[in-house]
């Protein structure tokens, strides 16, 4: 039997195709916004996922030489994080992006010593780029290259600092 106003080419949606379709359309459109998967139950977007990722290094007056992504966004380290591993997870990693590399490759520019760069894999199964076992993160304030507004922000049980060529907190400024 077919629906009381179905006919042959009609354009309208009966109230049972409608809310049939509804979730549908809402999954797929949520399925696409989301650019990796959960960590700690929550989507994240991630600055770098590919199969390799690209450390460079920038002088910055008042900080000396900082790493920065390919794309000249500023990464950052926190303080509490254990050697070679994270705990920003849930709404932590969304304000703060992991670092992440599809791949084992990760390519250390001009600057950067590549005997510090190495990655580990998170509890998500994103493999996270550490420098100096430091785990490495954007800040999503930071809207394009050069900006700095994550340096000395105090979050998440510790404190957020830009990294050295070095491999070393930048605690000044």
């Amino acid at each position: 039997m077919r629906p009381k106003n179905w006919r042959r080419g009609n354009k309208r949606l009966t109230a049972t195709a409608f809310l049939t379709a509804t979730p549908v359309v809402c999954a797929g459109l949520l399925s696409c916004c989301a650019s990796s998967g959960p960590v700690g139950g929550t989507s994240v977007t991630t600055v770098a996922n590919a199969s390799s990722a690209t450390l460079d290094a920038r002088s910055v007056k008042g900080y000396g030489k900082i790493l920065v992504t390919s794309s000249g966004r500023t990464v950052y380290m926190l303080s509490v994080d254990p050697p070679g591993g994270s705990d920003c997870i849930g709404s932590c990693a969304i304000v703060w992006p992991a670092l992440t590399t599809g791949g084992k490759i990760i390519k250390a520019g001009p600057g950067v010593n590549p005997s510090l760069v190495s990655s580990f894999k998170r509890s998500d199964g994103v493999r996270q780029v550490l420098y100096n076992k430091h785990a490495l993160y954007t800040f999503e304030q930071d809207t394009g290259p050069g900006m700095l507004s994550g340096q000395g922000v105090t979050t998440y049980g510790g404190v957020w600092w830009v990294v050295s060529a070095t491999g070393k907190a930048v605690t000044g400024q």
